[in-house]
């Protein structure tokens, strides 16, 4: 199966073409600019595949949690290519991207768990666990670092952009001690084209996971202010 894979929730923009394997790819870091830079990023993830946009049968998108506009940008562009195409657009969250990313780097045993961390540009952070197959363990949630600093054990990987304020909530003594997993911070398109392909027939919808609400409201209209 070909499939097209877009991320751009969170604090980078990342494009794959997938088919058994990830044939190109590209990735951004980036706070802003991610609706600038996704579609020319397709444009070239697509020419070097070799590929033509014809030849796709899936477009794999992340749906959050994440940023409102960073999310409205990825599935945007994923709708309208979807539509164009006329192939089917799926989702991924970005939690259980990062926890295979993670899964996929250092497999871990049975028994073993992955907890997600990624930053929310607030106080508290996104977090979910994963079990060692990274079958998700509860509902992703917004909770403080210190809250979720109590989910490590042992047995616990830590992962994600949003580690470090977990880390930071533990002393010493036990921080030296959780097997945190470098080099595995934000969603990989590539693992969210991968995702997305092995559940072709049980498809999560492109619809954007919001934990918090937007940030962004509809200004009231001036002539409804007057009395």
């Amino acid at each position: 199966m070909k499939v097209l894979a877009i991320d751009s929730a969170l604090g980078a923009c990342s494009v794959a073409v997938w088919d058994q394997k990830v044939i190109s790819g590209q990735q951004e870091i980036m706070s802003r600019g991610h609706v600038e830079a996704l579609i020319p990023m397709v444009q070239a993830v697509i020419t070097e595949s070799g590929m033509e946009f014809s030849q796709l049968e899936l477009i794999a998108v992340s749906i959050g949690p994440g940023s409102f506009t960073g999310l409205r940008a990825g599935l945007a562009a994923a709708r309208g290519l979807g539509i164009a195409l006329n192939i089917p657009v799926h989702g991924v969250t970005t939690l259980e991207a990062v926890a295979a990313s993670a899964i996929r780097q250092r497999p871990p045993g049975p028994g073993d768990a992955i907890l997600v961390a990624l930053e929310t540009k607030r106080a508290d952070i996104y977090v979910q666990e994963f079990d060692h197959q990274g079958v998700a363990q509860g509902e992703p949630l917004a909770q403080l670092p210190l809250v979720a600093s109590e989910l490590l054990t042992d047995r616990v990987g830590l992962c994600g952009d949003g580690a470090e304020k977990v880390l930071a909530e533990l002393p010493m003594t036990r921080r030296e001690n959780v097997n945190h997993l470098l080099g595995v911070e934000r969603p990989d398109a590539g693992e969210i084209a991968i995702i997305a392909a092995n559940r072709v027939r049980q498809p999560v919808l492109a619809e954007p996971l919001y934990i918090h609400p937007p940030a962004a409201k509809i200004p009231v209209a001036a002539g409804r202010l007057r009395r």
